[in-house]
């Protein structure tokens, strides 16, 4: 419900969208210990929530030295909503939870999609100010729509490779030249590269690598036909494209038809194959991973802006505050004042989360972001993996690839996607249903409660995103009182 909700919100990055989002993961969270008696995965996963709420009270703290403690505040706010998301995943756990994930975020995911496609293909061929013809909306940001895309095409392969009936499998294999389309218009570089990534963790992770190869080329005419097609039209590019959008739409609709029928027939089957061995399987993550962090880094280097965002990060912000960072949400800041915004143009984050974290964040924020992202991998790399862990790994590696290239960390409509594909895989290692004891039961609940209450308090703020302090009245408090005044619009004592 909330990645379908988040699309059509701009992708959830206006502060609006983070009130209604914290409150309904927290309530679910809160209904979820109140209305029954079930542990969820609170045993299996509670390093995972130590982390993320290590992450959350981190960033609230970096109001007290940070250097727009407004922004921090700001910042806290949208990872509330994660911490409550997170919440809620671990809460409502079930065994064999992992499938209804996977298909609800892959159905989820299609709808963004799709209506992305339909606007742009049969609505007006205009220009926006930032992302010219690009495929950028409902999200408002083409990047966004191209990573969205990549985690739908690997959640579809992964799903029609393990489709119980072969309705089910041609089903997600229609969605994968959509997908494709959508990724090419949206001319996102670092999404193709993330879309490597995840594809090798799938092979990587699933016992017959057979079966994900022939639902791959099953689907694969008709998919690189169609961004064949999309490339060559230059939609994404000109204002009179070679193709117009209603053609474009309709071999579309074709080739979505002709990938269902191809794996409907071709994509069954896959000759069995000794599992590679966990050990194998986890010396390769770590090696791809490593690579991956690697391209991520050479390609963030060399292209502009890139480079010109990463060189304010290190040098003006990390050199001189090596220690503490200099507050959530304060980039912006730092690149107003580094003389690149008439050049460059303006920009609110650094497009890496994990530099952006460690410049503003420090040493500490960036281990607690790391262990918050990573920790529902150890899943995929245990000895036990489900059908559909192969898909949600796959997913959740290329959100890994691309958080490093780009700003999805403000896209909430991405990161809930990416932490439902984490969830999934948290979800995989239930083997049997357990009682939540009442300590517990209280600790949630309270949690959640105070979460939700957070989320909505936040409604009375007018702060937004920005590059500068906004011209407010100075309170007599300082220092993190402040930033919650100002954050939420309440008098705090």
């Amino acid at each position: 419900m909330l990645v379908p909700a988040l699309g059509l919100s701009q992708g959830g990055f206006s502060p609006d969208a983070w009130v209604w989002t914290g409150a309904l993961a927290a309530w679910a969270a809160a209904l979820g210990v109140v209305l029954g008696d079930d542990a969820g995965a609170l045993r299996q996963a509670w390093a995972w929530l130590v982390a993320v709420g290590g992450l959350l009270a981190w960033t609230i703290l970096s109001a007290t030295w940070s250097a727009h403690a407004v922004q921090s505040v700001l910042d806290a706010r949208r990872t509330l909503c994660y911490a409550a998301v997170v919440l809620a995943l671990v809460v409502l756990a079930r065994p064999g939870g992992d499938r209804a994930i996977v298909l609800a975020t892959h159905l989820a995911i299609t709808f963004v999609v799709v209506y992305a496609l339909v606007s742009y293909l049969l609505g007006p061929h205009n220009a926006q100010e930032f992302e010219g013809y690009l495929l950028d909306e409902p999200l408002g940001y083409a990047n966004a729509v191209g990573i969205v895309a990549v985690l739908g095409t690997l959640l579809a392969i992964g799903i029609a490779s393990r489709a119980a009936t072969a309705v089910g499998r041609a089903a997600a294999g229609a969605t994968v030249p959509p997908f494709l389309l959508a990724l090419q218009l949206s001319g996102s570089h670092a999404s193709w590269l993330a879309l490597a990534a995840g594809g090798a963790a799938a092979v990587l992770l699933e016992e017959v690598p057979l079966r994900l190869a022939r639902i791959a080329g099953a689907v694969a005419l008709p998919a690189v036909a169609l961004v064949l097609l999309g490339r060559e039209s230059e939609l994404a590019a000109l204002p009179t494209p070679r193709v117009d959008g209603w053609v474009v739409a309709l071999a579309g609709l074709a080739c979505a038809v002709g990938a269902a029928g191809l794996a409907y027939r071709f994509g069954a089957g896959g000759a069995a194959a000794k599992r590679i061995p966990a050990r194998v399987v986890v010396a390769a993550t770590v090696a791809g991973l490593g690579l991956a962090l690697a391209a991520v880094i050479v390609y963030g280097a060399s292209t502009e802006p890139r480079a010109s965002y990463y060189r304010v990060a290190w040098h003006d912000e990390y050199a001189g505050h090596p220690v503490l960072g200099t507050g959530a949400g304060t980039f912006a800041l730092y690149w107003a004042r580094s003389g690149h915004v008439v050049s460059r143009g303006g920009a609110l984050d650094v497009h890496s989360l994990y530099l952006e974290t460690l410049a503003e964040l420090g040493p500490v924020g960036l281990v607690l972001l790391l262990a918050a992202l990573l920790l529902p991998l150890r899943a995929a790399l245990g000895g036990r993996r489900s059908a559909y862990v192969p898909a949600a790994a796959a997913a959740y590696v290329a959100f890994l690839v691309h958080a490093g290239l780009d700003w999805d960390w403000e896209m909430p409509v991405v990161v809930v996607a990416a932490l439902s594909c984490g969830g999934a895989l948290v979800s995989s290692t239930l083997a049997g249903r357990s009682r939540v004891g009442p300590v517990a039961r209280v600790a949630v609940l309270g949690t959640a409660l105070v979460l939700g209450a957070f989320a909505i308090a936040g409604a009375r703020s007018n702060t937004t995103p920005a590059a500068s302090p906004q011209k407010e009245e100075a309170p007599p408090e300082r220092g993190l009182f402040r930033a919650a005044r100002l954050a939420t619009g309440y008098e705090w004592p």
